[in-house]
């Protein structure tokens, strides 16, 4: 999980009691980016910043609100610390459901605290106790799998950070249901088997009760033809403090690893924190087309915000096969991707002595991201190959990578070749890769809009 790096504006608070916890939300967010789940395995971290303390400080001013500071219940402690904009929400709300469940293994009980189920998100907190060892950063992760560690879920596996509290740690995991249709009372098994640096087993059946939610469909389509893509909108799901996009993608069978994501503004073009994109629920093949029923997550209920949506769908192709040229063809040759307008041309090659140099531009010169991404593309997607090995990815021969025009994309490889025994111009190819351009720089589809009131 996805490029999601918008900033909320910042809301001033006129009632503390209704308004305290969004308002803390919206000081960590600014100062530190969104942190909710990422569909990437990574490790989940909040750590409140310098930058989050002054915005707290300059604005929670007033004995009324420091009074409601200190009444934030317990059981909403881990969402506030972890950053669960969904969790802090509905502890406002109280809406999130406590629990009392135990496993004990190794000399440690991980206990679970609290659990909710708005919309199509679950999330739950936790509390360790006992002789829990830090590692060699004097911090605590634990490693825990969901349904059993199932490749087919999303964050079926993950490493979840654990914050000191009182006599122990605590802990946080949010994750999106695995499922397109959503049951009114439900459970998810939970292992850990890790806390700290101890391995063990501590398992779970949490149990978790649907909250009360609207669905309306949308029925609206996106596509694009050369791509051969298109993403049919097909309802929303509008939780006590969620909201969330059920589409289906469809793909060609080149494209079963295609990705769709989401990009969504309010009624006011201001952006829409998309915490979630392409979770996938149900992939199946039709004829000659791959269908995947998916679904985008948005961490606040938005009939609160605005009146509509405008979603601006975007698929991040598979990259397809690599492409090969041979020393001995006839220049200038394109290397051009059939779903995109991604091209790399190579204008120049030199066998002297030694070296192999190449000379080709990017896509033209258009510049649709930061140099710094051209240029490492330039480094790792085109280079020389054995061709006996051209299919093997292996640690690249000795290269130097020089800008010849920074505005045209425009660069020169040269390769080191005077230790290879066995160089020559017909035993080695020039392989040239369009993957890290299309699964950075996704097709744009056509926007739609969404009535929400």
């Amino acid at each position: 999980m996805k490029e999601n790096l918008y900033k909320d504006q910042y809301e001033k608070i006129d009632v503390p009691e209704n308004e305290l916890l969004r308002s803390i939300q919206s000081g960590i967010d600014q100062a530190d980016g969104k942190r909710s789940f990422k569909r990437q395995r990574n490790i989940k971290r909040s750590l409140v910043s310098t930058a989050a303390a002054v915005v707290l400080s300059a604005t929670f001013l007033s004995s009324n609100v420091s009074n409601a500071l200190a009444e934030v219940p317990v059981i909403g402690e881990a969402y506030h610390v972890f950053n669960d904009m969904v969790g802090r929400n509905l502890t406002s709300q109280q809406l999130v459901t406590e629990l009392d469940e135990k496993s004990s293994s190794k000399g440690l009980d991980v206990m679970m605290t609290s659990a909710y189920y708005d919309g199509a998100v679950i999330g739950v907190s936790f509390k360790v106790v006992g002789d829990v060892k830090e590692d060699e950063l004097d911090e605590v992760s634990g490693f825990y799998e969901i349904y059993g560690g199932n490749e087919a879920i999303s964050d079926s596996k993950e490493i979840v950070a654990l914050e000191k509290s009182g006599d122990g740690y605590i802990g946080q995991i949010q994750l999106a249901y695995p499922g397109e249709e959503l049951p009114a009372n439900t459970s998810f098994p939970l292992e850990f088997k890790r806390i700290g640096e101890k391995e063990g087993s501590w398992k779970f059946d949490v149990p978790v009760e649907q909250l009360p939610y609207e669905e309306m469909s949308v029925d609206q389509e996106s596509k694009n033809e050369q791509a051969e893509v298109a993403v049919q909108f097909d309802s929303i799901i509008e939780g006590q403090a969620s909201t969330a996009i059920n589409y289906t993608g469809t793909f060609p069978l080149e494209g079963k690893h295609d990705q769709v994501r989401l990009d969504v503004v309010d009624e006011n073009g201001e952006p829409v924190n998309v915490s979630v994109d392409g979770i996938d629920l149900e992939t199946s093949q039709e004829n000659d087309q791959i269908v995947v029923k998916g679904r985008s997550i948005i961490p606040e209920n938005l009939k609160e915000r605005t009146d509509y949506i405008e979603i601006y769908p975007k698929v991040a192709l598979s990259g397809g096969e690599d492409q090969f040229i041979h020393l001995s063809d006839k220049l200038p040759i394109s290397v051009q991707s059939t779903r995109q307008d991604h091209v790399i041309s190579v204008n120049n090659m030199k066998v002297n002595g030694g070296e192999v140099t190449l000379d080709f531009q990017i896509n033209n010169g258009k510049n649709d991201k930061y140099f710094e991404f051209y240029k490492d593309m330039a480094r790792n997607e085109v280079l020389l190959v054995k061709e006996s090995r051209k299919d093997i990815y292996e640690e690249p021969l000795k290269h130097s990578v020089k800008v010849l025009d920074k505005e045209k994309l425009s660069f020169r490889s040269t390769f080191d070749v005077s230790n290879l025994k066995d160089f020559n111009e017909k035993n080695y190819v020039v392989r040239v890769s369009l993957g890290m351009l299309s699964g950075n720089l996704p097709v744009e589809l056509d926007p739609i809009k969404v009535e929400l009131n």
